[in-house]
């Protein structure tokens, strides 16, 4: 009589567990969360800074643009953040990264989950740095004998909560998208800072009608309209609508393009 062991039968991995494992990937190389709670110290640190070296003329700075002193550091640490995303997804096309996307038959998957992470990411950072960064800057230019902000103000709040962690979900992404086309991290991330300030920089040079038009759809001057910072008399302004729909469509736009890169091409 012949016995028959039944074996367990092989499932593919569900996609929780594909961002399970880039979780554990992430917290597992040390540098990104160390760089992550440096993004936030960078944050305060340069608020904080700016309050005690400038004291009045920071005031007065503040009186008239209530929410620089807050953002003094927001572009900086916006592209801290991109770079960090590019990097998460451009380490795949080099070095022992390309075990995952061979190891992985539907390569989109581990994308898609990385394009999650980078968002969560974002979202907590860009919010924790807003946050520590608001408190401790008017908090010093009141143990100075300044005003501070009113931190009930429901604008200051909306822009507090929504200028940075959008714009770093936004760069992240779109740095991300493009460290997949470009199969390099620093050229990602080198790519989002021209579509970001190349246009811009052009506005002087093509005359009135292009300053008008062109540089408010790109993503960081409708991230700035989303979260209520930009003047509606600038040329940067867009309705918040308007500037959601030009915020998802980029996304959307490199993001597919991302994955049907990756799903069509070799890794090496």
């Amino acid at each position: 009589m012949t016995t028959t062991i039944a074996t367990p039968i092989e499932t593919a991995p569900r996609f929780a567990d594909t961002v399970a494992s880039e979780w554990s990937k992430m917290r597992a190389l040390r540098l990104y969360p160390i760089l992550i709670a440096a993004i936030v110290l960078l944050s305060v640190a340069v608020g904080v800074f700016m309050t005690i070296v400038g004291g009045g003329s920071v005031a007065e700075s503040q009186a008239e643009s209530q929410y620089s002193v807050i953002f003094y550091s927001s572009t900086l640490t916006t592209w801290a953040f991109a770079g960090l995303a590019a990097n998460f997804v451009g380490i795949e096309f080099s070095g022992l990264g390309q075990a995952t996307f061979t190891a992985t038959t539907c390569r989109h998957r581990v994308l898609l989950a990385k394009f999650i992470l980078i968002g969560a990411g974002g979202l907590l950072t860009g919010v924790v740095s807003s946050i520590a960064t608001a408190a401790t800057t008017q908090g010093m230019l009141a143990l100075q004998g300044y005003q501070p902000l009113d931190l009930t103000d429901p604008g200051l709040i909306r822009a507090v909560l929504a200028l940075v962690s959008t714009s770093m979900v936004v760069q992240g992404l779109v740095a991300a998208s493009l460290a997949v086309l470009t199969r390099s991290a620093g050229w990602g991330l080198v790519a989002a800072m021209l579509i970001s300030l190349l246009p811009v920089s052009f506005a002087d040079l093509l005359g009135e009608w292009y300053a008008e038009h062109i540089p408010r759809w790109l993503p960081g001057a409708s991230t700035e309209s989303l979260a209520g910072v930009a003047s509606p008399e600038g040329y940067g302004y867009l309705p918040p609508p308007l500037a959601s729909i030009a915020i998802v469509a980029w996304v959307s736009a490199l993001g597919v393009t991302a994955v049907l890169r990756l799903r069509r091409a070799d890794v090496g």
